[in-house]
């Protein structure tokens, strides 16, 4: 190599050098989440995922985090939470937090859980009395807060929340035990059979927030502590708000909380 090409070789080195090794220290890696078909929180058909995948995306993107997430049945998101299959887990209840040992984020939304009716069969606001002597149309593998399982219902386990309501509309069930977002997305979005009508029983059984949690490992802290930095930042910059509204879900809007 003769001795301009040498110097324009080192010239390019020690400009280039730095910039590599930034690029290289301040990337992140990718975090790896599962979650399930749970509308609003979480919905395949929508481009952004659902409104708390949305949520959980954009956090992370505060912090130059990638987000790859698996979406799957809830009995299989729990089995393979086991083997540490994924990084944590998208659309969980504080009573999924402990029985799966995983570590929360801070809470994005607070879910409402109750009973939906056929529009006419039972007096609102319904009874806890009325409940507990007629059979309750649940889903398989949700872990059901204290509260609801203290009112010890005869329970008909199904595998989601729309098979949950479509049996109450084929009276197979009395009522469908579903979280109010859940039963009113459901049933905005056409999914449903129009007749015949569910109602809301106007009863709220548990209130349970919903969240993200971390699968135990080295970078548990990490994601939790970058997570909550940047949800943070969505309420402060307004887009926390924007995507509540979009989804129709300020009722179930939770606070800031600094991280």
């Amino acid at each position: 190599m003769n001795t301009a090409l040498l110097f324009l070789a080192l010239a390019l080195s020690a400009s280039i050098t730095p910039f590599a090794r930034a690029a290289a220290t301040t990337a992140q890696p990718a975090i790896t989440l599962a979650t399930l078909e749970y509308p609003p929180f979480c919905q395949r058909q929508r481009p952004d995922g659902g409104a708390l995948v949305s949520i959980v995306r954009e956090a992370f993107a505060q912090e130059d985090i990638p987000v790859n997430v698996i979406v799957m049945p809830w009995q299989r998101v729990v089995a393979l939470n086991q083997y540490g299959r994924f990084d944590g887990v998208i659309g969980l209840w504080r009573s999924d937090q402990k029985s799966m040992q995983l570590q929360p984020g801070n809470p994005v939304f607070q879910s409402l859980i109750g009973a939906y009716i056929v529009q006419g069969k039972a007096p609102l606001p319904l009874a806890a009395g009325w409940l507990t002597s007629r059979l309750a149309g649940t889903v398989a593998g949700y872990h059901y807060p204290e509260s609801i399982i203290k009112l010890k219902l005869n329970q008909d386990d199904t595998r989601d929340d729309e098979t949950n309501l479509r049996k109450l509309q084929q009276r197979r069930v009395q009522f469908a035990m579903t979280e109010k977002a859940v039963g009113d997305t459901l049933i905005r979005s056409g999914k449903l059979p129009s007749r015949p009508q569910l109602a809301w029983g106007e009863l709220v059984l548990a209130k349970e927030v919903v969240s993200v949690g971390f699968a135990p490992s080295a970078m548990q802290s990490f994601w939790r502590d970058a997570f909550n930095r940047g949800l943070w930042k969505l309420h402060q910059n307004g887009r926390y708000h924007q995507i509540t509204t979009e989804y129709q879900l300020q009722e179930f809007a939770m606070p800031p909380q600094q991280p």
